[in-house]
């Protein structure tokens, strides 16, 4: 789902002339292992970056509402820097469970992939005292304790979409790498960096 979802948002970005250079970056524990960090790029001061968080849906059968798993500690991380950079940080939400449903809806699955931007998500509303919650999904809506509006994924290139700009995703990331660390054993939680997908955008 990442790769063919990943493709349009791409495709949808870059129809855009302002984001016609972007592409996507994702974040590697292999890289970490072997260079001792997981996310790596040179880029031009005035460069954007976007990022996309992807959720993979619950259950065995293509029927709404969609159940997504959401993380308390991942949400904060990615909070705080949809905080500084509105309209930057989404939530990924394909709706597809079953690969009959995916085929049938190659190659456009923009028609049924929502994006839920972070930006306006208080964690104490969306999570109250649990760390974990399910977010329930049908076409437009998402209800995880209030509700919230989904937007189409082939609508973001009507969104205004802001960026996050480099030297404020460098310290983000800093803080990032750091807070992934605060575990009882000192290793990375995976929840914080699992499906996270980073579009960067060259001027």
């Amino acid at each position: 789902m990442e790769l063919n979802v990943g493709a349009e948002i791409l495709a949808t970005m870059r129809s855009r002339p302002a984001l016609r250079k972007a592409y996507l970056r994702g974040l590697t524990q292999r890289e970490e292992s072997q260079e001792g960090f997981d996310f790596s790029l040179e880029l031009d001061p005035g460069t954007l970056l976007f990022a996309f968080q992807f959720k993979a849906p619950r259950g065995d059968t293509d029927t709404a509402p969609y159940r997504y798993t959401l993380s308390r500690p991942q949400h904060l991380a990615l909070r705080r820097l949809a905080r500084r950079a509105p309209n930057s940080v989404f939530y990924v939400l394909p709706f597809y469970v079953t690969t009959g449903k995916l085929q049938q809806d190659v190659p456009v699955l923009a028609a049924d992939t929502w994006l839920w931007a972070l930006d306006g998500l208080r964690t104490p509303d969306v999570f109250g005292s649990n760390r974990r919650v399910t977010a329930r999904c049908s076409a437009g809506q998402v209800q995880v304790n209030p509700e919230y509006r989904l937007q189409k994924l082939h609508e973001l290139s009507e969104m205004r979409l802001s960026g996050v700009p480099v030297r404020m995703f460098h310290e983000w990331y800093t803080w990032y790498r750091e807070r992934g660390r605060e575990t009882a054993s000192g290793r990375r939680s995976p929840w914080l960096a699992r499906g996270l997908r980073v579009a960067v955008v060259p001027p």
